[in-house]
């Protein structure tokens, strides 16, 4: 599918190719030539967008591997992305405190501004008003140097109740009459905290709503391979409703292999360690012993195999637009980009399988929320293992302590006391109350 490819100023071929291949040579990736018996890519080409998938009723072609810039202040990763074929970028106007916006419009100042969509997000209360909401949606703006942007959306919408807020729709029309906003749309992580009466819904029921509603053109919301139910219910409804389905979140991998490191720096620290979590690490242990059988049977070398299935997983599904890593180096994006266009094969499917039923239970699903309602204190649990899932998946440490010291008096210290009903809850059966004290114990360094 031809698209019309922007320019190419920025980093040069050879200082890509060449950060990149020593970087791969440090981690010891050179030398592997095969990956389930697939032979893998010469790794001094550089990798390419290879499919385009059209984006719900905006009817623009985005790349399937999209760039989510949460976390984006280095102009050159960027750069690099837009050269591979990248046309769909992801931020908000918080994200690095408005600098993931200034580096995106640093870098459009040298390119064709229509050959990229750009998605841009507002944090929405209950009492912003219209004039208040323009203002914040020019300043993004301003601070991305551009015209227009393509989507504008509602962030983490927290309730259904947030969908009909009047005042926003009144700005998404006025912006459109002026050409400063094309579509609008919403993103979903699941339950998030809010203050003390605020209504909070799970992601599914938010969503759909949007699509019932029928004024959101695009949404980005949570799907992998072990957080499915919900997800395929979403991406149905965006099928029949014709909107633009994005994903994040779409490697719950890297997790597990913390546990024990986690474990073994809070006993260096002197910290205490909660017996529920003293607990999960032994059944943690007793699953881990499987591990070589495990790597032996798909002739695993690294985790990076794993997460390359599990981004597989989401391009297989013909109903997704657009997954949404967030690449920190160049290394990260080319591992990335290089997917594009793969579909999940049968023997990285039955190794999800495996993988799941030795070490789901570990996994503590991002948007689902079911046990939060049992809570007596309380406890915003989808929150917390998010902003646990920054800190430790992500890179975004302080971003993730902050978030995390905004809940005091809610959150997981007061898990210590516990009965532990969210574990009874919990339809998966994660041990999520020893999971939530050491994200405590991570978050509050």
């Amino acid at each position: 599918m031809k698209e019309e490819k922007p320019n190419k100023p920025g980093i040069s071929r050879r200082g890509f190719v060449g950060s990149s291949l020593a970087a791969m040579a440090s981690i010891g990736i050179m030398g592997k030539n095969k990956l389930f018996g697939t032979p893998v890519r010469d790794t001094a080409e550089k990798p390419k967008i290879r499919e385009y998938r059209t984006l719900g009723r905006t009817g623009y072609k985005v790349s399937d591997i999209s760039f989510g810039a949460g976390n984006l202040n280095n102009p050159a990763v960027l750069e690099a992305a837009l050269d591979m074929g990248i046309n769909y970028i992801d931020t908000a106007e918080h994200y690095v405190r408005g600098n993931s916006e200034r580096t995106i419009g640093q870098v459009m100042k040298n390119r064709n501004r229509k050959t990229v969509f750009i998605t841009t997000k507002l944090n929405l209360s209950r009492k912003a008003d219209k004039e208040g909401l323009k203002e914040r949606a020019l300043k993004c703006l301003e601070r991305l140097q551009l015209d227009y942007v393509d989507c504008l959306m509602i962030h983490m919408t927290p309730a259904v109740e947030q969908l009909k807020h009047e005042p926003y729709h009144e700005v998404i029309r006025e912006l459109k009459a002026e050409g400063k906003v094309r579509f609008t749309g919403l993103s979903n992580h699941g339950t998030e905290h809010q203050l003390s009466g605020r209504t909070r819904d799970p992601m599914e029921k938010v969503v759909l709503g949007a699509a019932e509603d029928g004024r959101f053109d695009v949404v980005l919301f949570v799907y992998n391979f072990l957080q499915k139910e919900q997800g395929e219910k979403i991406l149905k409804a965006c099928k029949e409703k014709n909107m633009g389905a994005t994903l994040m979140k779409i490697n719950p991998v890297r997790f597990y292999a913390e546990q024990k490191t986690r474990f073994d720096q809070a006993k260096e620290r002197g910290r205490k360690i909660p017996e529920p979590y003293l607990k999960m690490l032994e059944e943690y242990r007793a699953h881990a012993a499987k591990a070589e059988k495990f790597k032996k049977k798909y002739d695993l070398t690294s985790e990076a195999q794993v997460r390359d299935a599990a981004i597989k997983f989401c391009l297989s599904n013909p109903d997704v637009h657009a997954v949404c890593p967030t690449p920190k180096t160049f290394e990260e994006l080319e591992n990335y980009v290089a997917l594009s266009g793969q579909r999940l094969e049968p023997g990285e499917k039955d190794m999800l399988a495996d993988y799941g039923s030795s070490y789901g239970r570990f996994y503590c699903r991002h948007a689902c929320g079911a046990c939060e309602s049992s809570c007596p204190y309380g406890v915003p649990v989808n929150a917390i293992m998010r902003y646990d899932h920054y800190f430790r998946a992500q890179g975004r440490e302080k971003h993730a302590l902050v978030k995390y010291d905004a809940l005091t008096g809610n959150n997981a210290g007061l898990c210590a006391d516990c009965a532990g009903s969210c574990e009874r809850t919990c339809p998966y059966g994660v041990p999520i109350q020893g999971l939530l004290m050491m994200a405590h114990q991570t978050l509050t360094l």
